[in-house]
């Protein structure tokens, strides 16, 4: 359901949507919300497992998940591997999944982007911090490219969308940087001719629907895990 259809437009707290939806009994909520943070208050109120299906610019675990699982099955491992993420970092929870997902099995993660679009507290994510397109994307395995979030930015943070584009988008010759065989991703939907060229979306090199075949699976395999046959007791997972 959406808020947009729901009591949420009457005013109902989360705290009573969230006892509403335990009276229908449910084994799995997945919940996708604006506040960061939401999943995990929702988490503490219910007796059945929660998904966390993006919060705020905080995290989105399955995105982490899918995004891992495709790099693995194109490139056989995540070890080693040098992982370039560019664009709006700071309202990307993308971002900060992947980041976290990745380092902890071993790969290096980089992040670029406009200065006024970079968490101040970027290295605390466990990143290098790379001044330009062109040093996060050099001798890179993987270049994901993030949209630009403008539903998201408060306030004018970039001079013009055709500025970015000519500094920090993704064209061939930005990739010739990247090493032979990279792979170029991006969690969707995106904005063609402003962080990613179109021949390079749609090139060899480009594994995004791939991604989009991945997020079926991975969710599927989080479905039955948090309620299949042997899911964990919420209360201890």
């Amino acid at each position: 359901m959406s808020a947009s259809s729901s009591s949420v437009t009457k005013g109902e707290t989360l705290s009573d949507t969230v006892r509403t939806l335990e009276a229908m009994r449910p084994d799995v909520i997945v919940m996708r919300h604006s506040a960061s943070g939401a999943p995990h208050f929702v988490a503490s109120r219910v007796g059945c497992a929660v998904v966390n299906a993006g919060d705020g610019t905080h995290a989105h675990p399955t995105q982490a998940l899918l995004d891992a699982f495709t790099i693995r099955r194109q490139l056989g491992r995540l070890e080693g591997l040098v992982v370039a993420i560019c664009g709006d970092i700071d309202h990307s929870r993308v971002a900060r999944s992947d980041a976290e997902l990745l380092a902890f099995f071993g790969a290096e993660v980089r992040v670029t982007g406009p200065r006024t679009l970079m968490p101040r507290d970027a290295g605390a994510l466990g990143v290098r911090v790379m001044p330009t397109l062109a040093s996060a994307v050099e001798g890179a395995d993987v270049v994901m490219m993030l949209r630009i979030q403008q539903e998201r930015l408060a306030g004018t943070r970039l001079p013009s969308l055709r500025e970015y584009s000519r500094t920090f988008g993704l064209n061939r010759a930005t990739l010739e940087l990247a090493k032979p065989g990279a792979l170029v991703m991006h969690p969707g939907p995106m904005n063609r001719g402003v962080e990613i060229a179109p021949d390079v979306a749609d090139g060899p090199s480009s594994v995004i629907l791939d991604q989009v075949e991945a997020g079926v699976a991975v969710r599927m395999a989080v479905l039955y895990r948090m309620a299949g046959e042997g899911a964990p007791n919420p209360a201890e997972a």
